[in-house]
């Protein structure tokens, strides 16, 4: 994210509330600091403003604490006309529930797969409500954690979704 806040010109940065010490952490708020940029806390029930066509919602996150740093996950859901994309960053279960508990719109064409298909999220509750026809997942190749999940590409061959992983 440095690297972009550094070569793009950026008009707002939208964050949730949550801190880590890892040095890519540190690296992006000092780009936005270097920038003069002021974080605008990304909490779910928000609408960012783009075009006409385009509808930028931010789902998640939807709690002020979470024991596991994934819930923290900007959920963004995308519309363009009558085509739509949520994009789940590391969002787990918990996350999934909260979304589903406030009545969100989850219906997307387009799932980016949450927590790089992990069995921690993507539940079947979930699947139901974004019923996507597309999903990608984004995965390093042999990775240490096997994801993506064989329970996770098993629900979504259930439900007919053509699976694209990006490695």
């Amino acid at each position: 994210m440095d690297d972009i806040i550094n070569t793009f010109n950026i008009g707002k940065i939208y964050m949730p509330k949550v801190t880590t010490t890892t040095r890519t952490f540190k690296d992006v708020l000092t780009s936005i600091a270097a920038k003069n940029l002021k974080i605008t806390t990304a909490m779910g029930g928000m609408t960012i403003p783009v075009e006409d066509d385009v509808k930028v919602e931010i789902l998640a996150p939807n709690s002020a604490h979470y024991e596991d740093l994934n819930n923290y996950s900007a959920v963004i859901k995308v519309t363009y006309k009558s085509t739509s994309l949520l994009f789940t960053g590391d969002a787990e279960k918990l996350s999934e529930e909260e979304m589903l508990k406030l009545g969100f719109n989850l219906r997307a064409d387009v799932l980016k797969v949450g927590h790089h298909g992990s069995s921690s999220g993507t539940s079947e509750e979930f699947l139901s409500a974004v019923s996507p026809r597309y999903a990608i997942i984004s995965v390093a190749k042999n990775n240490d954690y096997g994801h993506p999940h064989k329970e996770t590409l098993r629900r979504l061959a259930a439900y007919g979704v053509k699976v694209y992983t990006h490695r």
